[in-house]
């Protein structure tokens, strides 16, 4: 009899704990569902995913890149702009402007290579604006 319990008892905790996603996740559309978690990411803060592929395209591994945008705040926005630079820019020094106080950190600069300028196009004494898109810029440093 307590087999017989234990079985019921398997067969319930198996059927509670089925997920219709289970099901259909064998139909979903899956170049539709692609895009769409590509995209999940940068949902907060629009086309940072279309400028970052920019500034890949015109950087190379090894380059050092400061990354400046229109947020002043680290929890305002700052960190979320900088921390998605992490992933498309991989294979360069990732440099942030800012620090998780607020503090502005300018002397960063003195390393970088490019400014990535999200929403903006900076004027910074020894850069030069080599790109401007829709959606930002890249500034080089001047040799």
């Amino acid at each position: 009899m307590l087999r017989r319990w234990a079985i019921v008892a398997a067969a319930l905790i198996a059927i509670g704990g089925f997920e219709p996603f289970y099901y259909r996740v064998f139909f979903l559309d899956r170049a539709r569902t692609r895009v769409m978690l590509t995209e999940l990411p940068f949902s907060k803060t629009p086309h940072l995913r279309d400028f970052y592929l920019d500034v890949r395209a015109r950087t190379k591994p090894g380059d050092t890149i400061a990354i400046a945008s229109r947020y002043t705040k680290w929890d305002g926005g700052y960190d979320y702009v900088y921390a998605r630079s992490l992933y498309i820019l991989s294979g360069r020094h990732i440099l942030a402007l800012l620090d998780p106080q607020d503090r502005p950190h300018p002397e960063k600069l003195a390393g970088a290579d490019y400014v990535a300028a999200y929403q903006g196009e900076p004027q910074i004494p020894n850069f030069a604006t080599v790109w401007r898109g829709p959606y930002g810029s890249l500034l080089r440093r001047q040799r």
